[in-house]
């Protein structure tokens, strides 16, 4: 009903701006101002506009418009056009991946290495990452530790997404996709100007696909798309306050994600041609959530902004995945319920940015609730112990072998601050800090029968384990740099930033609590920004070197001997280079090359247990997610009709081989690979419509985008990112 009313807004909405149709709408003040050349694109991932060539953090940025064109509607595809990302699905949910820097960990207890934002707002489980992708002003992708004005976790880097607030101005859009796999995909938004103070906007989307792989199971499809979301806003503005409200409803049923089994520890299957993939039991994941967000600003006539941002989110998730393995005579489902209820409030000081010292202060508060009901359970029982066979009294169907009740509590609080200050017209001084203060709890239990888990010949009790676990610790983060401008069109950066991760504990149901501690991570970099030519040719250059302190590692055993884990195995280092270069070659041609290099490094004397509790030493051994050399290309090309023009576009990524585990085992990598992508569209000089056609993954690759060795299931596991689609969108504004 919820999400109901909000699109039903959407179409209220659209009736009073119709009748003021212009036939464009006004730019967002977050969205690119376009300039002579390639034009200036306005961040704010230094919490306050900047123009990103005149920014000193290595990022990349997406306008909303690019990312509809390239059919970007999620988090994870973000990673088929961007050379520092890596996003790997895992478990229904999925983490993301910034020059090699990722956690693994998707349990309760978890944090993000690379924190999503949305619209400022922080959450740390991983399940919901996707929503929130429409209505977009931008992207912009963060490298590198931001820990002292974003948070704690973000040791790797950042992803904020930035939607479009409400506009003093009437008018909206509408899309419209279809493709093959049974693609229907909608979206549409409307502004209404109530007064000169006062605005609304409404916006919406519905996405729907049919599986992309075949299942031979009861489930037929997976990998599939079934998700609805509605936006409502509200903006006041009066002189130097303004007010600014928003909620979002999201509703996701799909069968979930599609898993190809392989044999535990190998060799990895023929990926040329996976065919069917084999399942027993039903899978499917269900998300419905609610977030509110508000944002209360007041500038004084001083030159001082104050801000206080805040918002609630509740999330209700249900994932079932196929756990039946070779070890015990049962079709098994991993269940999995979790219900985050979240709160952000952010309050932030601020003078006026074109000061010669400019400083930013403020306290962050971060509070998570949520409750876990997951375990797994046998549905039903196979070969002597089926019903009717000659051991069915020993079976065990309809019964969980183990069982996780969990109640979580997570805070965190910090204060931070930041300084600029011109130390001559082309210096510029940079120095922040953060200081972090961090708590978890869990409280509940894990109830564990051996005949349902282990072998149906046992006979025991149900062991009972308390679930209890406690975590306290503070970090301070901090950041210094120096900005150097040798001209209007050049910035030459130098800078140094301490990140940190929070730590946690274990308990998987066989054993008691074990704590883990928090990551650290130092990082040096060196880049430079430079414009040529009146802004139609620009270079931007990195190197970075980390030294990254108490790896979190993610790895499985038999529930037996205590199941997914999470431990520090010991220091990395990372060093590398990134490189981007856009040209409009001609009035009409642009291109565009974004590359990354990566040597990422385990440090020596490191021995860790593998899944099956054998020592193996790690020592020299690549970090997970992050391939040696990625590199994106772009090609735009407009031909000019009377009336209007076509724009031909055509892009791709390559990506060496990068493994999945700190092991670096060959059954779980994924191999050197390319995929290619291409659409042309149409525009006319007038009308505010276009249409488009596409086709992505041209040669249709089978690209891994996540594999496992599960020791609880006893199979390597494999999941794949999209197969060839293709389709036509149109769109128009008005």
């Amino acid at each position: 009903m919820r999400l109901a009313f909000v699109l039903l807004s959407t179409s209220a909405l659209a009736v009073p701006v119709m009748a003021h149709a212009q036939t464009a709408t006004q730019a967002s003040d977050d969205t690119a101002a376009q300039s002579q050349g390639l034009g200036d694109i306005i961040v704010t991932a230094n919490r306050t506009a900047s123009d990103a060539q005149d920014t000193p953090i290595a990022l990349n940025v997406y306008s909303g418009d690019a990312l509809r064109d390239a059919g970007v509607v999620s988090v994870r595809d973000l990673a088929l056009i961007d050379p520092s990302v890596n996003i790997s699905p895992s478990a229904g949910a999925a983490f993301v991946a910034v020059r090699g820097v990722a956690s693994t960990d998707v349990t309760e207890i978890g944090d993000p290495s690379v924190p999503i934002a949305r619209d400022g707002f922080y959450t740390n489980r991983p399940f919901s990452i996707n929503a929130s992708m429409y209505d977009l002003a931008r992207i912009e992708v963060l490298k590198g530790p931001q820990g002292t004005l974003n948070g704690r976790n973000s040791t790797g880097g950042l992803v904020s997404i930035i939607t479009n607030r409400p506009q003093f101005s009437n008018g909206g859009y509408s899309s419209v996709e279809v493709g093959n796999f049974g693609t229907f995909n909608g979206e549409m938004g409307a502004n209404l100007a109530v007064s000169d103070s006062f605005a609304i906007r409404a916006s919406g989307t519905f996405m729907t696909h049919d599986g992309y792989r075949k299942l031979d199971a009861p489930t037929k499809d997976a990998d599939d798309e079934n998700f609805a979301s509605g936006r409502l806003q509200a903006l006041y503005q009066s002189g130097g306050f303004s007010a600014w409200v928003s909620y979002q409803h999201d509703s996701r049923k799909v069968h979930g994600d599609a898993v190809l089994r392989g044999t535990l520890g190998g060799p990895q299957p023929d990926l040329d041609d996976i065919g069917d993939f084999v399942g027993t039991t039903p899978i499917s994941t269900r998300l419905e959530g609610d977030r509110v967000r508000w944002e209360l600003a007041y500038n004084t006539s001083g030159n001082l902004n104050f801000i206080y941002s805040g918002g609630y989110d509740e999330q209700h998730w249900k994932n079932v995945v196929d756990a039946t393995g070779p070890s015990y005579p049962a079709n098994r489902q991993f269940r999995q319920s979790e219900t985050p209820k979240t709160w952000n409030h952010e309050f932030r000081v601020s003078n006026d940015s074109a000061s010669r010292l400019f400083f930013q202060a403020g306290y962050f508060r971060f509070q998570e609730n949520n409750t876990v009901d997951s375990g797994l359970y046998n549905r039903d029982m196979t070969g002597d112990f089926a019903i009717g066979g000659p051991l069915a009294a020993l079976g065990q169907p309809d019964q969980y072998g183990i069982k996780f009740d969990y109640r979580i509590k997570t805070r965190s609080q910090a204060v931070f601050g930041q300084v600029d200050f011109d130390l001559t017209d082309q210096l510029e001084l940079s120095v922040g800090g953060r200081y972090t203060w961090d708590k978890k709890s869990r409280t509940g239990q894990a109830v564990l029968d051996l005949a349902a888990l282990a072998s149906p010949f046992i006979s025991a009790d149900p062991i009972v384990t308390p679930g209890e676990g406690k975590l306290s610790e503070s970090q301070p983060t901090w950041h210094a740099g120096l900005n150097y401008h040798p001209t209007p069109d050049t910035l030459i950066y130098a800078k140094y930033d301490r990140g940190y991760k929070s730590g946690g504990f274990n308990s998987n149901g066989s054993a008691a609590s074990i704590p883990y501690g928090p990551e650290k991570l130092d990082a040096f970099e060196l880049g430079t920004k430079n414009s040529f030519l009146g802004n139609s040719l620009q270079i931007n250059a990195d190197v970075f070197y980390s030294n990254y302190r108490g790896y979190q590692a993610s790895q499985t055993s038999s529930v037996i001997d205590g199941g997914s884990g999470i431990f520090n195995v010991g220091n990395a280092k990372i060093f590398g280079a990134e490189a981007e270069v856009k040209a409009l070659v001609a009035e009409h041609t642009r291109i565009g090359v974004n590359g990354t290099y990566l040597h990422t490094k385990f440090g020596n004397g490191i021995e860790v247990n593998d899944g099956d509790n054998s020592p193996v030493d790690i020592s020299g051994n690549r970090l997970p997610n992050a391939p040696t050399f990625t590199v994106t290309g772009s090609l735009d090309q407009d031909f000019l009709f009377a009336g209007g023009k076509v724009t031909a576009h055509l892009d791709g990524k390559y990506s060496s081989k990068y493994y999945f585990s700190v092991f670096n085992l060959d059954d779980v990598s994924t191999e050197d690979f390319f995929m290619a992508n291409a659409s042309l569209a149409y525009q006319p000089d007038v009308g505010g419509w276009k249409i488009q056609a596409f086709v992505r993954n041209i040669f249709d690759k089978n690209v891994l985008a996540y594999a496992q060795q599960n020791f609880v299931s006893f199979t390597n596991n494999y999941q794949f990112q999209p197969p060839r689609t293709y389709g036509v969108r149109a769109s128009v504004n008005f």
